[in-house]
């Protein structure tokens, strides 16, 4: 569809970040049209023409934030605005200015309850990156219905080379992603490396990532974990390319894309039955067992146990299943999918509220910290 004279705003709360994110971001920035991103918590401000920092930090006031959001969309007037994870958009939207306002949402649409009922109203439409994400949404917002929503495909870019298992009867695990206990839950790791050891599979596990977490996992857990850090991306298919399996603990995801990545070197997956994700969609094609009951950690020990200890061969067909149910997940295949949404949703009909002259709020004096601590839902009130 023709993107010439679109212009699209992205707002996201960290455009400098790590891990799935980060990816998605960045190919963002690669679309044939005219963007600009805006971030509202970044601590070292990018120099570049198409970024803005807010600046935000708990002792901005909402007032503060909402004004400096104005000034910042002012010059980008009439554009599509995307507001990942919509965070904030109700306290926001006055200011924006925009011709069209989207909500991307990273996790399933029931996680993100609260937001799609405060955006009522404010919003044009939805895009999402799991698996069946539109008919989820729509569920919980007919009106976004006639083309206003999209599943975006993870987008997943292999090097030419990957690393290679070494064999010999040890068994590679890892995980990779924040190194946090919110959404991640990886204070369950020391858990499910006992009820593994109880197994007597004979293992090593990896870590690529980082997080708050570290340092009480290092410190728990010793040399019996490689932690990796975040690694570049030619680093991080060499090792993510040397693992047999991939493991996640996760309570909330959309993706994740480190599971993509995974299957698509030919890594076995395990994920949590969280709902709605593409974790949820893919393991259990796999091999149900790689689909283990979510938070049952002793479940997730015997399934990694069964799944090992079969033989080469079976190894073998689960990789390549992993490999090939992912197949079409290109970075191509997202851009131009990403692309013809933006597009056609920049002339859809307008049913999202017009920006309109900021009113003043009773709340305008309070600083983010507070509001974040005791408040939070006055950051979702229109």
């Amino acid at each position: 569809m023709e993107t010439a004279g679109l212009k699209v705003v992205n707002v996201s709360l960290r455009v400098q970040t790590r891990g799935g994110i980060e990816t998605l971001l960045a190919l963002n920035r690669t679309l044939p049209f005219s963007q600009m991103f805006v971030a509202v918590f970044d601590r070292a401000p990018e120099s570049r023409p198409d970024y803005h920092n807010l600046n935000v930090n708990g002792r901005t006031t909402l007032g503060a934030i909402r004004r400096k959001f104005a000034a910042a969309l002012a010059p980008y007037a009439g554009s599509v605005v995307v507001y990942h994870n919509a965070w904030a958009l109700p306290l926001l939207h006055q200011g924006d200015a925009a011709a069209r306002r989207l909500a991307f949402l990273y996790a399933m649409p029931d996680f993100h309850a609260r937001e799609v009922a405060a955006c009522a109203g404010l919003i044009d439409g939805g895009l999402g990156i799991s698996p069946g994400f539109s008919a989820s949404l729509l569920r919980m917002a007919p009106e976004l219905g006639g083309g206003r929503t999209v599943d975006l495909p993870l987008p997943i870019e292999v090097p030419a080379e990957l690393g290679s298992r070494r064999g010999g009867g040890e068994i590679v695990l890892g995980y990779s992603g924040r190194i946090e206990r919110l959404h991640k839950r990886l204070d369950r790791l020391p858990d499910f490396l006992h009820a593994l050891d109880a197994t007597g599979l004979r293992y090593r596990f990896e870590v690529l990532g980082e997080g708050t977490l570290r340092p009480e996992l290092e410190r728990r857990l010793g040399d019996r974990v490689r932690f990796h850090g975040w690694a570049d991306k030619a680093d991080f298919w060499r090792i993510l390319g040397g693992w047999d399996g991939i493991v996640f603990f996760t309570e909330v995801e959309g993706g994740p894309i480190a599971m993509l990545e995974g299957m698509r070197a030919g890594v076995i997956p395990f994920f949590p039955r969280i709902g709605g994700s593409a974790g949820d969609f893919y393991a259990p094609q796999v091999d149900p067992l790689c689909h283990y009951p979510r938070g049952d950690i002793a479940a997730l020990a015997a399934s990694v146990h069964r799944i090992f200890t079969q033989h080469e061969g079976r190894l073998a067909e689960l990789r390549a299943r992993a490999e090939a149910l992912v197949a079409h997940h290109t970075a191509e295949g997202y851009r131009a999918v990403l692309t013809d949404y933006l597009a056609r949703a920049s002339v859809l009909p307008r049913i999202g509220a017009p920006g309109a002259p900021m009113r003043r709020r009773w709340s305008d004096g309070l600083p983010y910290g507070l509001v974040k601590r005791l408040a939070p839902w006055l950051l979702w009130q229109h």
